[in-house]
């Protein structure tokens, strides 16, 4: 039993953080899994680490003329227990889906980090904005783009094309003039 106690000192399952994670519901099952675990371990650990060794000194001289503890001498010293083998090559599928598991968290790591710093940029926005009872639809399209159920960019009173802001040039003023006519103002800007 000591041999065992060397051979694994720590178990690979944090039983109490995977006990803390498991739904009430579902706490027998986790016990019936512990349970069904430290047997396996334990009547592996039963098992000696490696072949016991025999004394076949003396048996050679507790049966003096028996060339058969030769032979089993022999024969014992070329046993040799191979390590399984994995014959569908599991574990290397494994390690390589591994490589790819960590490659894709790694990714979204990275666009997890960037959509936090454009909702960063959302939420400092938020706090710019006026109060709400001082908002325009034009002002919160305006701040808000993509919300514009009309396209890309929204459209400004009076609803013709010289007048919006895509059309705009240096020189606005016959537009604005054209709007004071309409007003019943002949005033020249």
């Amino acid at each position: 039993m000591a041999q065992a106690a060397r051979r694994v000192s720590k178990s690979a399952v944090d039983w109490t953080t995977f006990y803390s994670k498991v739904p009430t519901r579902e706490r027998e099952v986790y016990r019936a899994l512990k349970n069904r675990s430290d047997y396996f371990i334990n009547k592996v650990h039963s098992n000696p680490e490696s072949l016991g060794k025999i004394d076949f000194a003396h048996y050679k001289t507790a049966l003096p003329g028996l060339k058969m503890v030769d032979e089993f001498e022999q024969a014992y010293g070329k046993v040799s227990i191979p390590y399984p083998k994995d014959p569908q090559d599991v574990t290397s599928k494994l390690n390589q889906e591994e490589t790819k598991t960590l490659a894709d968290s790694a990714n979204l790591v990275k666009q997890l980090e960037s959509e936090k710093v454009l909702s960063a940029l959302y939420l400092k926005k938020l706090d710019e904005l006026p109060k709400l009872e001082d908002i325009t639809m034009e002002m919160f399209y305006d701040y808000f783009p993509w919300t514009n159920p009309i396209g890309e960019q929204p459209k400004i009173f009076p609803f013709t094309p010289e007048f919006q802001p895509e059309n705009a040039t240096l020189n606005e003023s016959a537009g604005f003039n054209r709007i004071l006519r309409k007003i019943g103002l002949n005033i020249k800007v």
